[in-house]
């Protein structure tokens, strides 16, 4: 059925019931169905962010399974709460859907936000939903709370600096779907999204045996290329379902903090920006994963590049001049590397023999000049 056929109040009461509030849940006074939700916040500060998601801008159906846009739309507001040293509590969504989005499209996007959620310890307290001529809009706001709130402004000379995991998974994610063929794009997408398997390794879900799906036929150039499912399964779940980390055990030692969306090197500039301050970077302590490092050369592209430049890891990068680096990651499985530290004012990168090069900011900007 189209969506045009059940009508917003059928719809609004679907989603109402399917999120209708605990009873427990002391600090919302109203939730879903009233003109407003209010909250009673437990004596913290309060931390709101907000994102949109636009087809053909952030995302493509040919590959992306509403599931994924439910949870990833979820998580990428999540990060930004977290980067700020605080914990999501609500969430509030305003969802424009084409004349052709039917009932399933509809609710399987709803499921990849009830499975963020139940990820995240969250709720749905709101929003609105409406049509939309052409393409699909997706805005999520978020509000959380925090005791001790992180700027990107707090970065001084003498601050190491930090990254959690890897960076540049995602932008070869990105690459490799961009490189299917339509058959195999559609095999991503639904199989991917029923089996919720992209979640697999943060959540605990059951995946299928990689060997069931076997190699992904990719392009490069004229070529046609095989990528095992062990190798680009990890990649395309950082792209497609990319999990917010967890900044509570790193807020107690950070001086700056923000999430990598746009790009490890563009990020580290705004740090640098709003400190006022410069920064010296090692090239050969950005970690990569083996699976970045298999795939770009499978594919011809620069792992390290991909690392720097691509955007959507939403990893935290912050700096500290006490973080305690041994201890935390023998206690957490999401590890964390130091990759250079806080200047005056120079901004440089130092490779493996000593050579110096300037650190520019790159990565993705929505209005910047064309690549």
């Amino acid at each position: 059925m189209r969506l045009f056929q059940a009508g917003e109040l059928k719809l609004l009461k679907e989603v109402r019931e399917r999120f209708r509030l605990d009873l427990e849940e002391k600090s919302v006074i109203v939730g879903i169905g009233d003109d407003a939700a209010v909250i009673a916040p437990q004596q913290k500060k309060i931390v709101v962010t907000t994102d949109m998601m636009n087809e053909g801008v952030h995302f493509d159906l040919d590959y992306t399974s509403p599931f994924h846009l439910g949870f990833k739309l979820v998580s990428v507001n999540v990060s930004d709460i977290m980067a700020m040293g605080g914990v999501a509590r609500y969430l509030f969504l305003d969802l424009a859907f084409t004349p052709d989005a039917d009932d399933d499209f509809f609710r399987n996007i709803y499921d990849g936000i009830e499975h963020a959620l139940s990820l995240y310890g969250m709720r749905l307290l709101g929003g609105d939903l409406c049509s939309a001529k052409n393409d699909t809009i997706l805005s999520a706001t978020v509000i959380g709370e925090g005791e001790k709130i992180i700027t990107r402004a707090g970065a001084s000379a003498g601050d190491k600096i930090y990254i959690t995991s890897s960076t540049g998974d995602s932008a070869c994610g990105l690459e490799i779907l961009k490189r299917l063929n339509k058959e195999a794009k559609e095999i991503i997408r639904k199989t991917v999204g029923e089996m919720q398997c992209l979640v697999r390794v943060d959540t605990g879900i059951e995946d299928r045996e990689p060997e069931e799906i076997g190699e992904l036929a990719v392009k490069k150039g004229s070529e046609i290329i095989g990528i095992s499912w062990r190798i680009a399964e990890p990649l395309l779940r950082r792209h497609l379902m990319p999990v917010a980390r967890d900044s509570r055990d790193i807020v107690p030692h950070a001086s700056s903090m923000l999430d990598v969306s746009d790009g490890l090197f563009i990020d580290l500039c705004r740090i640098c920006d709003e400190g006022n301050t410069g920064a010296t970077i090692y090239k050969d302590q950005i970690p990569l994963s083996a699976e970045l490092r298999v795939a770009s050369e499978l594919l011809g592209l620069d792992a390290i590049h991909l690392a720097v430049a691509g955007g959507e890891d939403y990893e935290l990068l912050f700096t500290s001049r006490d973080f305690p680096l041994d201890e935390y990651n023998r206690t957490h499985d999401i590890k964390v590397s130091c990759i250079g530290e806080i200047t005056l004012e120079e901004r440089n990168i130092i490779d493996s023999s000593g050579g110096k090069t300037p650190l520019k900011a790159e990565g993705y900007q929505h209005f910047g000049p064309p690549g």
